[in-house]
């Protein structure tokens, strides 16, 4: 077997086994709830914090490097702003919080990072990396308090509770992965070498990442629902994701950068779907995750459908 087809074998089946697994294990009632926020908390609080810790000591901040992050956040944030923008009628705000966390979230280390791969090679999986931690970042520092902030909203228009303190929505133990960040990013800057027998550890914890990452996914997973939730609100993010972003970033990378493997990697990444994070995010705070779930599907399935197939026919 190839190295390409090993990869390909191995993504798909950190993807489906764990979101089968789940899925079974959710059908058969043999889990409670109690285990699926378990789940969630553990890799949020846990080996989130362990991977952006390593992640964040091998990266180099290197001249070339640098703007790639800078058009990361424009990836991460036109889509807010513009998903604020298309969500404004909407009442809900555990609606409209679900809709702008998957309008931001995109599937860029997985789905995102195998098509680079196989369509530019090990250098535009290495930007992919790039962008991968400055989403991780986003998602703590901006995406949690985000989610908190529409939890808030929802819970003081029905009497239960009063608006949440800047100190409640950033010092929390969902987001003690920043500790991880910042310690990773002193001792990359301090000059210290990152000794080589973390790869092959830093490698394992990536695939049982992965794992806790999609089981819970199984365990959320609701056909139904999402196909009740899958309405115009749902259905904007579409073009949004896969004719705005991409246009929108082509034509920006195209005058910031010479390097036409950057410019490739950085279009793909701005038309991926809606990342699976989306979903731990808003079970995390209590937003619709039948929401975030009819868009990641239905975003995931336009992807590999139409997306894929324009890009091998674009690059190749």
């Amino acid at each position: 077997m190839s190295d390409t087809a090993l990869r390909i074998v191995m993504l798909l089946a950190d993807i489906i086994v764990p979101i089968a697994i789940g899925y079974i294990l959710k059908q058969k009632e043999l889990v409670r709830p109690a285990f699926n926020d378990f789940m969630i908390k553990a890799n949020v609080r846990g080996l989130f914090t362990i991977l952006a810790f390593v992640a964040f000591w091998k990266l180099q901040f290197t001249a070339e490097v640098a703007l790639i992050p800078l058009v990361g956040l424009a990836i991460l944030f036109v889509p807010y702003f513009l998903g604020m923008l298309i969500t404004k009628k909407v009442s809900d705000p555990l609606e409209r919080g679900a809709l702008v966390v998957s309008a931001m979230l995109g599937n860029i280390g997985t789905l995102g990072g195998l098509l680079c791969f196989l369509l530019f090679g090990a250098v535009s999986y290495a930007y992919v990396q790039v962008l991968t931690v400055m989403q991780s970042l986003v998602l703590v520092l901006f995406c949690f308090p985000l989610a908190a902030k529409f939890r808030a909203m929802a819970e003081t228009k029905r009497g239960l509770a009063k608006k949440q303190s800047f100190r409640e929505m950033f010092v929390n133990w969902n987001n003690v992965s920043i500790l991880g960040m910042l310690a990773g990013a002193a001792l990359s800057l301090g000059g210290v070498k990152q000794p080589d027998s973390l790869a092959p550890v830093f490698a394992a914890l990536v695939h049982i990442s992965a794992w806790i990452q999609f089981l819970p996914v199984g365990l959320l997973l609701n056909f139904g629902a999402a196909r009740r939730e899958l309405n115009l609100n749902v259905m904007k993010l579409l073009p949004l994701k896969f004719i705005v972003m991409p246009l929108l970033i082509g034509g920006a990378s195209f005058l910031l950068f010479s390097d036409r493997t950057i410019t490739s990697t950085l279009v793909v990444e701005a038309a991926c779907p809606v990342a699976i994070n989306t979903v731990f995010c808003c079970a995390l705070y209590g937003l619709k995750t039948d929401v975030a779930m009819a868009a990641f599907l239905s975003t995931t399935v336009v992807f590999l459908a139409v997306l894929c197939p324009f890009f091998f026919w674009l690059y190749l």
